[in-house]
């Protein structure tokens, strides 16, 4: 394993996570700024995983192309530009821009740098793979308190001008480094005939389907726990509590799974995890109580954290039986992400406005059941390669 890659590109995901969650707490003092109205300010959070929707499969193309390397600099080049761009907005437009040129780069960096990594780690892929979950899980953590601490001390503009100096140089080290890796074309490519092959392949679609229900879980959960808990009466630092201590079960748990590398990272372990996921959203349906709703808040980190971190190593061997690469795989993965992840609070907030938050748990429990078993059946399912020949292999 090129420890020196890894170690940077870890480095790189965190710095950009940091960057991706540290914009959330400061939204109101943007709003202040500019005078943004609630959709203003909405835009401006989905704004980087729109960009990250339409540049996840055209980066993955253009890494398996020229290698992964080059593309994964270019990305840190742009991170490096939005984020300063972000500090230094003037208007709303300009600051939007920025976001926006932010989600291009963070999109292409989770894909063609998820291909280097892989690349880098050699016969440790699985365990890499997994453990970029726990490094985002990580930055998702750190940002907001960053932000936090830099704004209040230096102002607005300070995180957004410590990411773009220590991008630009994390952007310089890897340029510089001589390990030879990420520099080849993948020998496979993404024509339509791999991707439609690749959605024949079980291993791919459940990978996929993990990804979209970890996205709805949090989505769901991220708006209607919040907002059950204060109506209880909690106060917001005691709600920052109680989701910073699933943050770290989730961090640790998913740090287990990767420890455990391919022994983990299967559709088994991916479906126990969906099912059980299922299971303790009928806690939010049975009760709205203070104590019922933090329970279940605690119990999602661990579950929440083995669906992601098994996601991405299974995915990746299910590419590879159908003919995508790596950097392909990780784009499909991006965009099933972000379209979850934008999706999921609009269709909570829709239900939990019209008939109550139970249905909106309810939706999301009933989809978790009914895709376990489904997402299960992948361990048996023939790679769509080798289904031809009768054979089968498990996941």
């Amino acid at each position: 394993m090129r420890r020196t890659v890894v170690l940077l590109l870890f480095t790189a995901v965190f710095v950009g996570e940091v960057m991706w969650s540290a914009i959330v707490p400061l939204v109101p003092a943007f709003a202040h700024r500019f005078g943004l109205s609630p959709l203003q300010s909405g835009l401006l959070l989905a704004s980087a995983s729109v960009a990250i929707l339409l540049v996840s499969v055209p980066a993955g193309m253009l890494g398996e192309r020229f290698g992964a390397r080059r593309v994964t600099l270019a990305a840190m080049a742009v991170l490096a530009v939005a984020d300063a761009g972000q500090g230094l907005a003037g208007t709303f437009w300009e600051l939007l821009a920025a976001r926006t040129l932010f989600g291009v780069g963070f999109g292409a960096l989770w894909t063609t740098g998820v291909a280097w990594l892989t690349e880098a780690a050699r016969e440790h892929q699985s365990q890499v793979l997994s453990l970029t979950v726990t490094t985002a899980g990580l930055g998702a953590v750190a940002g907001p308190a960053f932000a936090g601490v830099l704004v209040q001390r230096y102002g607005l503009a300070a995180p957004f001008a410590v990411a773009a100096g220590v991008t630009v140089l994390l952007g310089a080290w890897l340029s510089l480094e001589r390990s030879g890796s990420g520099r080849a074309a993948a020998p496979a490519r993404a024509t339509l005939p791999a991707l439609a092959a690749a959605m024949r392949e079980r291993r791919v679609t459940a990978s996929l389907a993990l990804m979209g229900l970890g996205g709805l879980l949090g989505g769901a959960v991220n708006l209607l726990v919040p907002l059950q808990l204060h109506r209880n009466g909690m106060s917001t630092a005691e709600i920052g509590a109680a989701f910073a201590a699933s943050a770290v079960l989730f961090i640790a748990s998913s740090a287990a799974v990767a420890h455990l590398g391919e022994r983990a990272a299967r559709a088994g372990v991916g479906a126990a995890a969906t099912a059980i996921a299922g299971a303790i959203l009928v806690i939010a349906l049975v009760s709205t109580s203070t104590a019922a709703v933090v329970g279940f808040l605690i119990l999602r980190g661990p579950v929440s954290a083995v669906i992601y971190t098994v996601t991405f190593p299974l995915g990746v061997r299910g590419g590879r039986a159908a003919g995508i690469g790596v950097a392909t795989m990780a784009a499909l993965l991006n965009i099933v992400w972000a379209l979850s992840t934008l999706v999921a609070p609009i269709v909570a907030g829709a239900l939990a406005q019209t008939v109550g938050d139970r249905a909106a748990y309810g939706l999301v429990a009933v989809l978790c059941l009914a895709a376990a078993p489904w997402i299960a059946a992948a361990r048996t399912a023939a790679p769509a390669a080798q289904a031809g020949a009768g054979r089968t292999t498990s996941a």
